[in-house]
């Protein structure tokens, strides 16, 4: 409080001109940093707009190429499958080789032709469940003495059922080489039968995709991706960087799907752009990826030149203004004295002077800010409880979604078992429970409904389980009228049955009291059970939970959202008044308390 109240002195002994001074410049330097941030914001979004129309049409063009040279690859040999001595080639024996030999001279040719045109294929393999083997090519030869028999990738092509692109990977079958390819294999359909029992492999060099990825990406400052989805293999035409794909397929993970097509995300301390798109090759896709550091940089440069340029603006404009602040001293006064009130949170309007000159002016605009404030202070205010009301009633939607249909489920066991006084119970209890739940009462009811909704709940439970379980009420006649939040006792009741009971328990094993008190200042429940105890690990999820309000991002709550949502409702509603624990332990069993005040606060 010392610093303030020296402060405080110091402001009061500044000559008025000097306020003045100092006034003009805080009201001036508020729109500079708007308009900066604003420009350097809007530039921001253009440029990442601009970008992303820009690779989405290079990453459009790469998929066209790389998608049109499989085509054009596929179809060169398309001859060779139709013609009679392949044909034949593929129906003869393991052990008939003089005839295999006669087929291969009359169909080589085909496959000759098709790789003179295609200089960047090492060879073609033709492997069958009979165990033939064939090669073809220019540039290698086969190793004799490889078994195929041994190698599980190429067992893997016997069961390949379409056309499809494997991962580049070395080829170990030919002799004297170090080479990578990609296996572009083809099952043979056999013309006499229709059955796959041989297929057709196309080994492509490595380079001639990775030179397809690579191309243009030096000036664009990225770097794209050819990504194998059910494989999770990624290939590049420059070194990848595996923590920054990782970080990608997490972010991209985390998105609704049609939003994955597009987005931005962190890695290593970076923000990067990405963008994703198919191939027509089934599994495979395109991956865009490219920092923003170069847009970033243009933006933060714009920031401090429109700084820099107001700036010298501002000084310029103060410079003039102070010799003439004398005239206008006067009707500040009353302006000083309306931004007081201001601080205080008063909004009390200045006194307008008769001639309308600058000082005038500005005394009608801060009357017209004050306005302004009013109005968009409401709107905030509105627009809070409007955002609070909304994800109230999220939660409130969430909370135990699975029970009505694990319901409908029981009753069409009896149902089918003919027990018409079990169903008719249970499509009470269940209407009753629906009209409560569904029922326009902005999220409130009286404790007394709220204790009929539990009622009815293990009502439901009894059905569904064909044991009782014990429940003891103790509930201050005074309490029932109290107004609670719909649905704020039942979901503990039920984290109790679920994972404290189990069928397998005695009926004196196992006790469920729910208890309220009402005191002067708020009604205090407690829902206890005798059962298993909370473990440990997930005691202390609740408590830091319970400690931050909510606001926790542990991937426990995903799953068990139950207790979560119950709790976060507790939140938005009653705030800082909100007072909640979770005791347990193996021996004593379970214990929610909560406190409900006593008077709502005005929505």
């Amino acid at each position: 409080m010392q610093p303030v109240k020296s402060l405080k002195r110091i402001v009061n002994h500044l000559s008025l001109k000097l306020k003045l001074f100092i006034l003009l410049i805080l009201l001036s330097i508020i729109p500079i940093f708007l308009v900066s941030g604003s420009s350097e914001l809007f530039m921001y979004r253009s440029s990442t707009s601009y970008s992303a129309l820009i690779s989405s049409q290079y990453m459009q063009f790469v998929a066209k190429e790389v998608s049109g040279y499989l085509q054009n690859l596929n179809q060169s040999f398309d001859n060779l499958f139709t013609d009679p001595n392949f044909q034949k080639y593929v129906n003869s024996p393991a052990g008939h080789l003089s005839d295999q030999a006669d087929h291969i001279l009359q169909f080589r040719s085909i496959i000759q032709s098709s790789l003179q045109f295609h200089p960047e294929v090492l060879g073609t393999l033709y492997l069958d469940r009979a165990g033939k083997v064939y090669f073809e090519s220019y540039q290698k030869r086969l190793n004799p003495d490889y078994s195929f028999e041994d190698d599980p990738m190429y067992q893997s092509l016997l069961s390949v059922t379409s056309p499809r692109l494997l991962p580049p990977h070395p080829i170990k079958y030919i002799s004297y080489t170090q080479d990578r390819v990609f296996s572009y294999v083809r099952p043979i359909i056999n013309v006499d039968t229709g059955e796959t029992m041989s297929w057709f492999v196309i080994e492509i060099r490595e380079d001639q995709l990775t030179d397809m990825l690579g191309s243009g990406q030096s000036n664009a400052g990225g770097q794209l991706v050819l990504y194998h989805t059910d494989l999770r293999t990624a290939v590049s035409g420059e070194p990848l960087n595996e923590k920054l794909l990782s970080d990608f397929l997490f972010a991209r993970a985390d998105r609704e799907p049609e939003k994955q097509s597009h987005f931005l995300f962190a890695s290593a301390g970076k923000e990067y752009e990405a963008s994703y798109t198919e191939l027509s090759e089934p599994g495979w896709g395109l991956i865009w990826m490219a920092p923003l550091d170069r847009i970033k940089e243009g933006a933060v440069q714009t920031f401090r030149l429109t700084l820099l340029i107001a700036g010298i603006s501002l000084a310029a404009a103060l410079i003039m203004a102070f010799p003439v602040m004398n005239k206008i001293l006067q009707p500040l006064y009353n302006l000083h004295k309306g931004m007081k009130h201001l601080g205080r949170g008063q909004y009390v309007p200045v006194p307008e002077p008769k001639h309308r000159d600058e000082i005038g002016f500005l005394i009608q605009s801060y009357n017209q800010t004050l306005v302004k404030l009013q109005d968009m202070e409401r709107e905030v205010y509105q627009s809070k409880m409007k955002e609070k009301e909304r994800e109230l009633l999220q939660l409130q939607a969430q909370i135990n979604p699975h029970f009505l249909f694990n319901t409908l489920e029981t009753i069409e066991s009896y149902a089918i078992r003919n027990n018409g006084e079990a169903v008719g119970e249970m499509v009470q209890s269940v209407s009753r429970m629906m009209r409560y739940t569904v029922r326009n009462d902005s999220g409130w009811a009286s404790l007394q409904e709220e204790i009929g909704y539990i009622r009815n709940f293990l009502t439901i439970h009894y059905y569904r389980n064909g044991r009782d379980v014990r429940a003891d009420f103790d509930i201050a006649p005074e309490a029932l009228s109290f107004p609670v939040m719909k649905l704020s006792i039942q979901p503990y009741v039920e984290n109790a049955i679920k994972y404290g009971w189990s069928p397998a328990m005695g009926a004196e094993e196992f006790l469920l009291r729910i208890s309220v008190e009402l005191f002067e200042e708020y009604l205090r429940v407690r829902v206890y059970n005798t059962g298993m105890g909370i473990p440990e690990e997930v005691l202390e999820k609740l408590h830091r939970m319970i400690e931050s309000g909510g606001e926790t991002e542990d991937p426990f709550f995903k799953k068990h959202t139950g207790i979560y949502n119950a709790y976060r409702r507790f939140v938005i509603v009653y705030g800082e008044q909100a007072y909640f624990r979770i005791d347990s332990s193996p021996e004593e069993g379970t214990c929610v308390e909560f406190h409900l005040p006593a008077r709502r606060e005005a929505e």
